[in-house]
């Protein structure tokens, strides 16, 4: 029986095919407009997500309230909490010092940041030539350095510099330097290369050289930073402060302090949830439009076939059938412009991510759910004309010219 009423409805819609289409489109529209907004925004957090690991989203930054204790770290305690931190690349306090570098009897402007070998695995951080520092030379305090690809071109006139000596001005003091890497320019190394009317060169060297170079004790350090894959994050911050708190002998005192950008990330997602969810609201008022147009022409179906509708109850049809046969019509056509809708949704949001850099994934279950809201609209707004059709009057119906 109900395989009649979809043959039925069939028939009726293939019958008034410029009609149906029209119906139709504001579903397509409407469908396509949802689903693209929806993809483009999936796209868009994934692409920010990882932006953000590609700025440092895998760091895990550890400092001690001075307000609370007057302890710091030294060279061996951080090594031990190291040691006692599952699931990290590394551990390093970071120290930045201005400078010029020497070469030639020219100088230029620097920014050297002491830290130790595990900063190797901060995102940003690749070598071009040559290698990174490693554990002895930051044991040993050994005179080496790193270059940005920009600072060894400015200075020698080309990069493959490893193996180059160079002379860093400290303040007044001088050392002498041994270049063993060149790493990939970041934006940073670009943004001081061009500001001001002399570039600022970007070097990295192990944190104990810079303390013998600039004579500074390292037990007077007060902070690190931890570096770890993004999957291990809670468990790391779950165990980070408990492992510091015994190494230094301050627990309870709540002296240490964690954060991680894990929070910058969730409130970013936040953002981007709520500007995707707003405007997707938007593009499903056209859903609505489309519903609308769908309850129109459904009505204007049911009046042109009055005098149908009179036969078939006179001869004995049930309300029931009648009422199946028109919401089965309806639920066909937003079923079909769903489908055509989602369709085109996709082939739009795909180009558009192919523009604009964005990743493009399909969401399966998003996929389920506007097929059934497609099919949703058809029922919902088909109950008013079906309804209609189905509570005619035979004899008031037969009388229809």
């Amino acid at each position: 029986m109900y395989l009649e009423y979809v043959k039925s409805a069939i028939a009726s819609i293939r019958s008034n095919k410029g009609r149906s289409f029209l119906t139709m489109l504001g579903i397509i529209i409407g469908i396509s407009a949802v689903l693209t907004v929806l993809i483009i925004g999936d796209g868009m957090k994934a692409t920010v997500n990882g932006e953000m690991e590609s700025i440092g989203a895998t760091t895990v930054s550890v400092s001690l309230d001075t307000t609370k204790t007057d302890k710091t770290f030294d060279m061996e305690q951080i090594r031990t909490i190291e040691d006692n931190i599952d699931d990290i690349m590394g551990i390093s306090p970071s120290v930045n010092m201005g400078g010029s570098f020497v070469n030639k009897q020219k100088t230029y402007d620097c920014f050297i940041t002491g830290a130790t070998e595990a900063t190797v695995n901060a995102a940003g951080v690749e070598i071009v030539h040559g290698r990174y520092y490693s554990k002895n030379d930051v044991m040993e305090a050994k005179r080496v350095i790193t270059l940005s690809q920009t600072a060894a071109k400015t200075i020698y006139g080309y990069e493959e510099v490893v193996g180059n000596t160079l002379t860093l001005d400290a303040y007044g003091t001088q050392a002498e330097l041994t270049v063993i890497g060149v790493t990939k320019d970041t934006s940073m190394d670009t943004a001081y290369a061009m500001f001001g009317d002399e570039p600022t060169l970007m070097g990295a060297m192990p944190y104990t050289t810079v303390a013998d170079i600039y004579q500074f004790s390292t037990d007077g350090i007060s902070s690190f930073n931890i570096y770890l894959d993004s999957e291990n994050k809670d468990a790391v911050l779950a165990s980070a402060r408990s492992v510091v708190e015994n190494v230094m002998g301050i627990r309870g005192e709540g002296a240490v302090k964690v954060s991680s950008s894990m929070g910058f990330d969730q409130t970013t997602d936040s953002i981007l949830n709520i500007i995707t969810s707003v405007v997707a609201i938007i593009a499903a008022i056209s859903l609505l439009v489309g519903g609308i147009g769908v309850m129109n022409i459904m009505t204007v179906s049911v009046t042109e076939r009055t005098r149908e509708i009179g036969i078939r109850k006179s001869l004995g049809a049930r309300t029931s059938s009648i009422l199946t046969q028109f919401l089965a019509e309806a639920a066909i056509l937003t079923f079909t412009g769903g489908v055509i809708g989602m369709l085109f949704g996709f082939a739009v949001s795909y180009l558009i991510c192919q523009v604009v850099g964005f990743s493009f994934t399909i969401n399966p279950i998003l996929v389920v759910i506007v097929v059934l809201i497609s099919t949703a609209i058809g029922l919902f707004f088909g109950i008013y004309p079906a309804k209609r059709a189905a509570q005619l009057d035979p004899i008031e119906a037969l009388r229809t010219e």
